[in-house]
């Protein structure tokens, strides 16, 4: 019995240095949106991480022409996120941040715009799909926390 309270504290600084917040900044990026959009909301969005790895591969896309670069995929979260916007219009939504990525392709159902599919449809991308993917996505350039 004294040993399993003697783990006690042990576990409880383990769990605490686990549940910390990275130390690192968020940095802020423009996704572009190649394809021609009808409504102006649905040309940009923009996305936050930390990830030292994801930031490096931004870095690489950004030397590559707008064709060559990945597309976007992560996990959707309710709310702006306090940056997730595209000039005057907030989005609903946001990618979580450090949790998403740059690939080369996504399956369809993944695949939509931001304003006329995400925010006229909200119920349907937080309950079903969880995740959006633009195929015609690309990170445009870094900007400051908007």
């Amino acid at each position: 019995m004294k040993k399993a309270l003697l783990l006690i504290p042990a576990l409880v600084l383990v769990f605490i240095s686990c549940s910390k917040k990275s130390d690192k900044p968020l940095r802020y990026f423009e996704v572009g949106i190649s394809s021609q959009q009808e409504n102006w909301r649905d040309t940009s969005f923009v996305v936050a991480t930390s990830n030292e790895r994801l930031i490096a591969k931004i870095s690489e896309q950004l030397k590559k022409p707008v064709a060559q670069r990945q597309i976007l995929t992560g996990e959707l979260v309710k709310g702006n996120g306090g940056y997730n916007k595209n000039a005057s219009h907030s989005f609903g939504w946001h990618f979580k941040e450090n949790n998403w990525s740059l690939t080369d392709m996504s399956i369809e159902i993944y695949d939509g715009r931001a304003y006329s599919d995400l925010d006229l449809n909200p119920n349907y991308w937080f309950n079903q799909m969880k995740r959006f993917a633009p195929w015609s996505s690309y990170i445009k350039r870094e900007i400051p926390k908007p």
